[in-house]
């Protein structure tokens, strides 16, 4: 039998009829404070959760106010992220144009701050960011530091905030987790990964947070390895969250200040680890080393924002004594042009073409199971 790796991002959950999406997220924010159903105070009554201190998060407030502009992926969120990161370090290094030569703050004056913003590159953001600073600076009462230490305490509050909405995301996972594994257990959906044999037996390399294959396909948990750290309210595993949600991480060169922001960073301090490296290597089954190895992406736009740990992958699979192939999934003809594109970008064009011309890398439609059968090796 071939040896499996899933590498599986947010549409395996959605594929499975889970409400994991980024929308799904923001409804329940919004609804947090108006309108909770009995099980869901149920749940934060058991977990001893204080909903109170996420009230009004920055991000929260940012994306309702420019719901229009942005999409409504994940990873439209993380850059969303790393735009106002961005804005911030923007007035870090330019704080002449946050603060006026007579000592005011150019936010105070909007129609001026609003011109002088719309004529630089990303300015929603920056707009945003320097009305947010005003009210801050003004906080501070007749004491206010001096500017350097004013944009840093700013700088920290945005941190602050990104964390809470890093806790605020594992508390509805895990309450979701809570109504479709204990209080109206789901079953799997039909898939291409019913094309699998022994499929509790694959490793996984997942992009989620949740425990979604665990709990339909019972694959061990030992097996998978949740690159961006994974749901734990009871802190089971870790006494931290480990919920790793940031920003790419641009080139060698590091910002202190823009660091905590970013996924690298944060895959460091809370310590998720590279054990996913593990699954690329030679198995033996009774001693005898099995010789093919299935790499299957299912519900994973292979984002750029994760090409380093993408590009390894397929570089832990040269020299090695196995036949392997990358079955890439897709929902439809523009979630496949999308993927296409992206690959491209992260392996190059003709590196690209080279690995589908040996079909080293092929692609199925996640719901064409004979499709899928005839692509596995064997």
């Amino acid at each position: 039998m071939a040896d499996t790796i899933l590498i599986l991002g947010n549409g395996f959950d959605l594929a499975m009829g889970r409400k994991t999406s980024y929308k799904d997220f923001l409804e329940f924010a919004d609804k947090l404070f108006v309108e909770r159903d009995d099980q869901l105070d149920e749940f934060l009554k058991k977990h001893q959760i204080d909903i109170e201190k996420y009230r009004n998060n920055l991000y929260i407030q940012y994306i309702n106010e420019n719901k229009s502009t942005l999409g409504e992926n994940w990873s439209n969120l993380e850059i969303m992220i790393s735009q106002l990161a961005e804005a911030i370090d923007f007035f870090r290094l330019n704080s002449d144009k946050l603060y006026h030569k007579s000592g005011d703050l150019y936010p105070k004056y909007v129609d001026q701050f609003h011109k002088m913003m719309n004529e630089e590159r990303n300015s929603t953001s920056k707009i945003f960011i320097g009305t947010i600073f005003l009210k801050f600076y003004n906080d501070y009462g007749r004491d206010k530091p001096e500017k350097e230490l004013a944009i840093s305490d700013f700088n920290n509050l945005f941190i602050h905030h990104l964390d809470l909405l890093t806790e605020l995301l594992e508390i509805y996972l895990s309450y979701r987790d809570y109504i479709d594994f204990e209080v109206s257990p789901i079953t799997p959906s039909k898939t291409v990964l019913d094309a699998i044999d022994g499929i509790s037996e694959a490793s996984v390399i997942s992009f989620n947070y949740t425990h979604t294959p665990n709990k339909l396909y019972k694959i061990p948990l030992k097996k998978i390895h949740f690159i961006h750290g994974e749901i734990d309210l009871k802190r089971r595993k870790h006494n931290i969250n480990t919920m790793v949600f940031g920003i790419e991480d641009k080139g060698t060169e590091i910002n202190s200040d823009l660091i905590p922001y970013q996924k690298f960073y944060q895959r460091v301090v809370k310590e998720t680890g590279n054990i996913y490296e593990r699954f690329f290597d030679q198995e033996f089954a009774n001693g005898i080393p099995r010789i093919v190895k299935n790499i299957i992406i299912f519900g994973y736009s292979v984002d750029p924002l994760d090409k380093e740990i993408f590009k390894n992958c397929f570089k832990l699979i040269d020299n090695k004594y196995y036949q392997s192939r990358f079955v890439f999934t897709y929902f439809n003809e523009t979630a496949k042009r999308s993927i296409i594109r992206n690959l491209a970008i992260i392996l190059g064009k003709d590196k690209l073409v080279e690995l589908t011309g040996r079909r080293e890398v092929v692609f199925v439609q996640s719901q064409d199971v004979d499709g899928m059968r005839e692509l596995l090796l064997k």
